[in-house]
């Protein structure tokens, strides 16, 4: 008997089900390099890397 559970959040989908949208997948990532470059010239460098 086999008592392991594996569980699944509520609403996902498998990956194979997901569309993949390279567009959206490049301006998504555009803006997080903007952010990160908007947080070094605000905060500096301990706004962004917290040792």
């Amino acid at each position: 008997m086999d008592t392991e559970r594996t569980t699944k959040a509520r609403g996902s989908k498998p990956t194979g089900d997901r569309r993949r949208h390279p567009v959206r997948k490049a301006v998504r990532n555009v803006g997080i390099v903007l952010d990160t470059a908007a947080r070094v010239v605000f905060l500096g460098r301990d706004g962004v890397f917290k040792a």
